[in-house]
């Protein structure tokens, strides 16, 4: 029993090709539930998702992505070759290919300390850099949820890929979806029964990434 979590940490990967079998909206609770119970900044819980699974929105949202990134590298880039804003637009669009997608964003966040803010605010800091310089605890709690979320997906037999390419059409996604203009897209995750199993990852060997004082 010790040993489940390390086998199902070892043996998650980032599926980007899906069957079109559906997910079912229970399993799609059960995932939201273990993202939810993550670790965030101040108990702050930022974190808000919006799951489609209706197959024409997913377009929809994808040729918005694409649409977004041609536009974005397309203009004054010198190097936006045609075979280069095709990569890019298939980059932030694969998602189309899921019969799920979940969308993560961030929502407002709060320091629990409100003197420590004033001194922040002294010393010239508007909220966000203060965030900033407290170790993004805002984005971290938002990385924790989605880590728990991709594990609950492999444990049901799922796969899934945290993309973020899509997010340069945040301002496109966030109007089809109808969301609060507040809410910062941080990710999207397409997810479904895998249609291929990726190799075995080299990992670093772990000597190279920890150290012992």
């Amino acid at each position: 029993m010790e040993n489940n979590f390390l086998e199902l940490a070892q043996s998650r990967r980032s599926i980007r090709k899906f069957s079109d079998k559906p997910v079912p909206r229970e399993a799609v609770e059960y995932f939201i539930s273990c993202a939810a119970h993550a670790p965030s900044g101040c108990d702050s819980q930022c974190w808000y998702f919006v799951a489609v699974d209706d197959g024409d929105l997913i377009n929809k949202l994808a040729d918005g992505a694409a649409e977004s990134a041609r536009n974005f590298y397309g203009e004054g880039y010198s190097e936006a070759t045609p075979e280069f804003l095709n990569s890019r637009e298939k980059a932030v669009s694969f998602f189309r290919n899921a019969p799920l997608v979940i969308f993560v964003f961030m929502d407002k966040t709060k320091f629990y300390d409100e003197k420590a803010v004033r001194a922040f605010f002294e010393k010239g800091y508007d909220y966000r850099g203060m965030i900033d310089k407290l170790g993004y605890y805002d984005v971290l709690s938002i990385g924790a949820a989605i880590q728990n979320l991709l594990l609950a997906v492999a444990e049901k037999g799922y796969g899934a890929c945290w993309m973020n390419d899509p997010v340069i059409a945040e301002d496109k996604i966030r109007e089809i979806l109808g969301v609060r203009e507040d809410l910062k897209l941080l990710s999207v995750i397409p997810v479904g029964e895998p249609s291929y199993f990726p190799r075995q990852k080299n990992l670093k060997d772990q000597s190279s990434i920890l150290e012992f004082k």
